[in-house]
């Protein structure tokens, strides 16, 4: 056991061991990734270019060193300070701060940022590799530069943007160029006299310099559209005033009533129309692929490489000085562009569109659709209307018999009254009272006969459906008599106990004869098989809920079961033995024509019981 322990103890002590060394020379090895850069900018922070460059710098470098690296900026503000002495204590506060810092790189931007790095390290006794950017070409090559100074140089070329104005503005005959008064901008002064002298391709060229802001913007207002503009730096003015270049550019290309132009691409949005111009934020990016580069081990054969220069320009003053789009360079790159409502919501303007389209498809369907629906309506108006008829001429027909009685009635007491008229006027003398009593007589039995020929007539006659105001008393009065020779026939009575409230409403009185009559007959054969004593159907008027006009016509026969309830407003379905089974669908369906109801009242023991209901004529007319 003794031995087994001291053999797990010494396993213990071999992995921390091993453990230790492993994260020790995983250590080292991380210390050794590591890089250690230094970047100085010339100007300050807060200068537009500089935060170009540094935004390419470190994103690109993000990319070339995935290995962590340890980055130290300074912003020496050379080109506000320019005196010796203070470039003197400055290289002297460097030395003092990084002479214990093991330095693998120096990133320099800008031409007295390089001077500062030789001079570093210099002081620092050690042959740091330097990478210089933002610089003019000439500057680095008129230098004795050592063979570990790596420069990506600008071409902030006045004489390419001076030719692109002049592309742009064919017209223009004149170049104003606009520098400040500061040494750095004495030195843009000297590179454009230079680059344009007093002629450019046709362009007479003005130098404006050592003018106060004010006076340049004087000038600035007064130029023609024949002139070209083109402001390269403005860091003080001759009152010494400082300034952020462009801070200045925007005033001046504010009033200037000439085309602006410049070689600065952070200039973009003040104002001027564009230049050729190298992007710092490439500048950046091209200097950190070169860090990388040396820093991997793998410095590049050639020294200086160039950044590349595009026409950048303003989409808004584009629009402003109305340049054709046609005259523009094909590697031109336009900035601030305003997309068109086509191009910024082509997305959503499609979707809208099928929306469209689908709403009209279907707002076109349904319209076609309720076209349909409205010719089927009347087709079947007017189907329904004639399917009433024939019912309705139906019932008469089985109401011959009883009509033909109804009539016999008084035509045989006019033909009886018309023979005894002539027999008294036969008479010496004749008595001429009894002859107008009979004639009397035959005018009140051709009344009750014209009567009756009226009430088949309107009952027969095929006719449009027109609601009017009617007294629903009446109506079952006049139905009572076209029935009463049937019901006597059968020997039924009727009690008809009429409402003393206003029974008014608005309907057809020929329809609704024909539910009267249809549910008075169907009464009459439900107590067939009843003795005489018992055959009453009560007809009762009446008001219902809402002011609503109702009407109930009440047998005293078997009843009818309640499913037959339920199948009997149905088409061919009947309880009598010769019955087609239509007349209860078609009253139902006149009386809902007429804003009413038709149903069996279920409360009723014995018997069968069916009401009308019908709206009043305020609610019927507001229907």
């Amino acid at each position: 056991m003794k031995k087994q322990s001291r053999i797990a103890g010494r396993v213990q002590l071999v992995s921390f061991l091993f453990t230790c060394v492993v994260l020790i020379n995983t250590g080292i090895n991380a210390q050794e990734r590591a890089h250690k850069v230094l970047v100085l900018y010339e100007t300050e922070s807060t200068i537009p270019a500089t935060r170009e460059i540094f935004s390419g710098l470190f994103s690109e470098l993000k990319v070339a060193q995935p290995v962590a690296t340890e980055f130290y900026s300074e912003f020496l503000d050379l080109t506000r300070f320019t005196s010796a002495g203070f470039r003197e204590k400055l290289s002297a506060f460097l030395t003092e701060k990084y002479s214990d810092t093991s330095i693998d790189a120096i990133v320099a931007v800008g031409s007295k940022s390089l001077d500062m790095s030789l001079e570093l390290r210099e002081r620092l006794g050690r042959n740091v590799p330097v990478v210089v950017g933002g610089v003019n070409e000439a500057r680095v090559k008129d230098k004795d530069l050592p063979d570990d100074v790596y420069a990506i140089v600008r071409k902030f070329d006045v004489r390419e943007t001076a030719r692109l104005a002049k592309t742009l503005h064919p017209d223009a005959n004149r170049l104003v160029v606009i520098t400040g008064s500061a040494p750095y901008d004495h030195e843009w002064q000297e590179r454009a006299h230079k680059m344009l002298g007093p002629n450019f391709e046709g362009l007479e060229v003005e130098y404006l310099s050592e003018l106060t802001l004010a006076q340049f913007k004087t000038a600035a207002s007064g130029l023609g559209e024949k002139t070209i503009l083109i402001v390269l730096t403005v860091l003080e003015d001759a009152d010494g005033q400082k300034f952020v270049p462009r801070d200045a550019v925007t005033e001046i290309a504010l009033v200037s009533t000439a085309p602006v132009y410049s070689v600065y691409s952070t200039f973009l949005g003040t104002g001027i129309v564009g230049g050729k111009v190298n992007l710092f934020e490439d500048i950046g990016a091209d200097m950190a692929r070169l860090v990388g580069r040396i820093l991997d081990g793998k410095p590049p054969e050639e020294r200086f490489f160039s950044s590349k220069s595009v026409p950048l320009l303003d989409w808004h003053q584009l629009k402003r000085w109305n340049i054709d789009r046609a005259s523009l360079p094909t590697d031109v790159r336009i900035e601030l562009y305003d997309p068109t409502v086509w191009e910024k919501y082509r997305l959503q303007i499609l979707v809208g569109l099928m929306i469209i389209a689908l709403q009209s498809v279907t707002i076109f369907a349904l319209i076609i659709s309720a076209r349909r629906r409205r010719v089927m309506a009347h087709e079947l108006a007017l189907e329904r209307l004639q399917l009433t008829h024939l019912a309705r001429a139906n019932q008469l027909g089985q109401l011959s018999g009883a009509f033909a009685h109804e009539l016999n009635q008084p035509l045989t007491s006019i033909l009886a009254n018309a023979e005894a008229g002539v027999r008294l006027l036969n008479t010496d003398p004749p008595d001429l009272e009894e002859v107008r009593d009979i004639l009397g007589d035959i005018a009140s039995a051709d009344r009750r006969a014209a009567d009756t020929i009226s009430n088949l007539r309107k009952l027969l006659v095929k006719q449009e459906v027109v609601l009017q105001p009617i007294d629903l008393n009446k109506v079952v009065e006049d139905t009572l008599k076209l029935a009463n020779s049937e019901l006597v026939a059968r020997q039924t009575t009727v009690s008809f106990r009429p409402s003393s409230h206003s029974m008014i409403i608005l309907g057809n009185s020929a329809q609704l004869q024909q539910i009267v009559l249809n549910l008075v007959l169907n009464a009459a054969e439900a107590m067939t098989d009843l003795p005489k004593a018992q055959r009453v159907i009560e007809i009762e008027t009446g008001l219902g809920p809402f002011e609503a006009r109702r009407l109930s016509v009440s047998d005293a026969g078997r009843g009818m079961s309640d499913e037959m309830k339920e199948k009997a407003f149905s088409p061919f379905v009947s309880g009598g033995k010769h019955g087609m089974g239509l007349g209860l669908p078609i009253c139902r369906s006149i009386a809902q024509a007429h804003g009413g109801t038709l149903n069996f009242d279920t409360s009723k023991a014995s018997g069968t019981c069916v009401y009308l209901s019908l709206p009043s004529p305020e609610e019927a007319a507001d229907g």
